[in-house]
């Protein structure tokens, strides 16, 4: 445990408090995205501007800027913040691992999640290549289950789900509280939202370590050699109080 974590009543462990005045360079990092050709993209759009400070980290994409026309993962991630820290998932037990997640679309359609989301993850990039994140719109509050296919998985998929009958208000503008358990044990995934569940995903691949971060993505696959993925469009998101419990 870091000095400055410490355990609450509910049995979470925090992570980071975003005290500011600046991101903790020792706790998190951009990400480095390997490149087909050679070489890391990361993904950190120019016109982005994060304020730490005051328990959140804010992060406003006024209009998207960075695109790629033939690499979808740098096309797709406009903002990617991984934390240094790897967590260990005890083979026995469930981990959850959460944080308080407001969006607000700059432009744009909220109702179009490809066209700007942001979201919490919790995802494995080293090994198994596996990510499970709560992600959302201005009115749509979202799970997300990936296995990346990019370096080498053998079965890819990118799903995106949503829970019609758990009713939000239409509104992730406000914070709201995304968790994400994960058990080895049951090799079973369960996305939750204000106590809500979003998806539960059973029989499913679960990492032995991962890490959290945060990050804004459209996902508009790339067409005919040009990206879709500018047109206008941008994000205002924040993220409050990063927190584990039963990881190690």
């Amino acid at each position: 445990m870091h000095p400055e974590e410490h355990a609450a009543d509910d049995g979470y462990v925090t992570y980071d408090t975003f005290d500011g005045p600046d991101l903790d360079i020792t706790r998190w990092s951009p990400a480095r995205l390997p490149l087909p050709e050679g070489g890391d993209h990361t993904p950190l759009d120019p016109a982005a501007e994060l304020d730490v400070g005051a328990g959140e980290a804010r992060l406003r994409i006024p209009r998207f800027t960075m695109a790629h026309d033939t690499f979808q993962p740098a096309d797709s991630a406009k903002y990617l913040i991984f934390s240094t820290r790897r967590f260990a998932l005890p083979p026995d037990r469930p981990a959850t691992f959460a944080a308080d997640l407001a969006v607000e679309n700059v432009g744009g359609d909220p109702d179009d999640y490809r066209r700007a989301m942001a979201a919490f993850h919790v995802f494995d990039f080293e090994d198994s290549k596996r990510v499970f994140a709560v992600c959302g719109t201005s009115t749509r509050v979202l799970a997300l289950h990936e296995q990346l296919g990019a370096w080498g998985a053998d079965r890819p998929f990118y799903h995106v789900v949503e829970s019609p009958y758990e009713d939000f208000g239409d509104d992730f503008t406000r914070p709201r509280t995304c968790e994400i358990t994960l058990d080895r044990a049951r090799s079973a995934a369960v996305w939750q939202v204000d106590g809500h569940p979003v998806y539960e995903a059973r029989g499913t691949l679960i990492p032995e370590r991962v890490r959290v971060g945060f990050g804004v993505w459209t996902m508009l696959p790339i067409r005919d050699g040009r990206s879709r993925s500018l047109a206008g469009q941008g994000i205002d998101a924040r993220w409050r109080r990063f927190r584990v419990r039963g990881a190690g």
